[in-house]
């Protein structure tokens, strides 16, 4: 059972929900294709089976191309769909085509009740295919795809097993080193013999770095990845790895130096998810309690303004590919934004904290209080302005940021200056998490509206929408899907099951 959801760790949290929508759902979807008397011999087939109907197959590959690729950009979108026409063993793996089915399902509603079955399936032939001792590239991407879709359940634990196991086939197979002068023999896989076949290795690395330090810092288990070992161009543009016209990157390097160099969006989102990490750490109790006599010139404080620097120096240096609110449908935008932005909170959060501890200036922590409350301000700007809030907040770690905005406006009611924006604010974050949970039944923002709505309700902020989200309480078995402990300075995470059953 996962205790976050009252939900069997084996079965899909409101699944017999979407299974009952199914109808009402694909009447308001004729964009996709309809769900014939396959779609109900399909939940309890086993995986050995027939294909899926041509047209389904390429519906939800190109679902899962125009809605969730953003934010893994690993496959090269040509030459995977051209790969399901050819014979079956040159077609990729089973377990990577039923994930990437499984999003393509869960980003639409024609076909979101099968969803969670496809990715019961994915895993099943994924673990069928370690015990044979099949490791390929495919396997790494198949095991980073389902960790986003195991996170988007609620199946934290779950989640950061599979991330853990992409990374270590990634490393066998020498992804971390595909830009090393010698590639050594240990590894599983030879050298690419192209540039997009070494692009793509690139891209399914990043793409497993940016999980690695975007879990570690909101569960707080240690990151799996070490920086030293990465030999690695960061990522070339989406234009060059579709077309494959060779681009030249920089090389990965722990010095920070976005000025005066052209990134990728890719590499820009790599560069912000290393600065969460880090401003993650900063403010860790066992950081936080270094340098005891608090000088200025301290390695805390020392680290505190150079991740600050970097994250100013990073938003500056953003193009206009990724600039806000020009770029606000772009999705990547939006997220390396909100990225940077969820960084600024927490390092600054805690630097408050350790200000107050050792008595400094008021006009220290009136700087950092504003660097923070701006911050939140960008990010309740940035999802005020968004058309499709609804499916970006599929991806869980932008609910992350929401709820971490919800706490500083709950914070900042405890100042004695009153500011009634707040509340408003407070009420349209409850909002949009009731909308979501309510219309895409997303398990995250279920939780989290729940949880919200219990945090204003014990400060006194009733309103409409903390009593609707209070409602949600009798048709559904939850606990919080958020944890802190009572310190000020203590880090936001994702809260982990107390047991897991597999």
């Amino acid at each position: 059972m996962d205790h976050l959801t009252g939900f069997s760790a084996g079965d899909s949290p409101l699944l017999s929900d979407m299974i009952g929508h199914t109808s009402s759902s694909t009447a308001s979807n004729a964009g996709g294709p309809a769900v014939g008397t396959w779609s109900a011999e399909l939940l309890s087939t086993g995986t050995t089976e027939q294909r899926l109907p041509p047209e389904v197959l390429e519906y939800l590959t190109d679902s899962y191309f125009d809605k969730w690729h953003h934010v893994a950009p690993m496959l090269h979108q040509t030459r995977y769909t051209m790969s399901l026409q050819l014979p079956p063993h040159m077609r990729p793996p089973m377990c990577l085509q039923y994930i990437v089915m499984a999003w393509g399902a869960e980003m639409g509603k024609t076909h979101r009740h099968l969803s969670f079955p496809f990715y019961q399936r994915a895993r099943a032939y994924a673990a069928a295919d370690e015990i044979k001792d099949i490791i390929t590239l495919a396997h790494a991407q198949t095991w980073c795809l389902m960790c986003y879709f195991e996170a988007h359940y609620l199946l934290f634990s779950r989640s950061s097993i599979s991330i853990s196991r992409a990374i270590r086939i990634a490393q066998m197979l020498g992804l971390h080193r595909v830009d090393a002068d010698d590639l050594e023999s240990i590894y599983l896989m030879p050298p690419p013999q192209s540039w997009l076949e070494a692009e793509e290795r690139r891209r399914t690395w990043w793409a497993l770095y940016c999980s690695d330090r975007l879990v570690g810092g909101t569960t707080g288990l240690p990151v799996l990845i070490n920086e030293q070992e990465i030999s690695a161009r960061l990522p070339a543009s989406e234009a060059a790895f579709e077309t494959g016209a060779e681009e030249i990157t920089s090389l990965w390097t722990s010095t920070f130096q976005p000025e005066g160099q052209e990134f990728s969006p890719f590499a820009r989102r790599a560069l912000a998810a290393s600065l969460f990490h880090q401003a993650f750490l900063n403010s860790d109790p066992a950081a936080l309690d270094e340098d005891p006599g608090g000088s200025r010139t301290s390695m805390y404080w020392n680290r505190h303004r150079e991740i600050d620097n970097n994250l100013v120096l990073l938003l500056q240096a953003l193009p206009d590919d990724t600039k806000l609110p020009k770029q606000i449908r772009c999705r990547n935008a939006t997220f390396v934004n909100i990225i940077i932005h969820m960084s600024t909170i927490c390092l600054h959060r805690a630097a408050i904290s350790k200000m107050k501890v050792l008595d400094l200036p008021q006009n220290m922590i009136r700087r950092s209080r504003a660097r923070l409350v701006c911050a939140a301000e960008e990010i309740l700007a940035i999802f005020r302005m968004m058309s499709d809030v609804d499916e970006n907040l599929k991806n869980s770690i932008l609910t992350f940021s929401i709820y971490m905005v919800s706490q500083v406006l709950l914070e900042d009611l405890d100042l004695e200056e009153e500011n009634l924006s707040r509340q408003d604010n407070l009420d349209f974050i409850l909002r949009l998490m009731i909308l979501s949970a309510r219309t895409l039944h997303n398990p995250v923002t279920l939780s989290m509206a729940v949880q919200l709505a219990v945090e204003m309700s014990q400060r006194g902020l009733n309103s409409t929408a903390v009593e609707a989200a209070l409602e949600l309480l009798f048709t559904h078995t939850l606990t919080p899907v958020f944890t802190k402990d009572s310190t000020p300075s203590s880090n936001i995470i994702f809260r982990l099951p107390v047991s897991y059953q597999v």
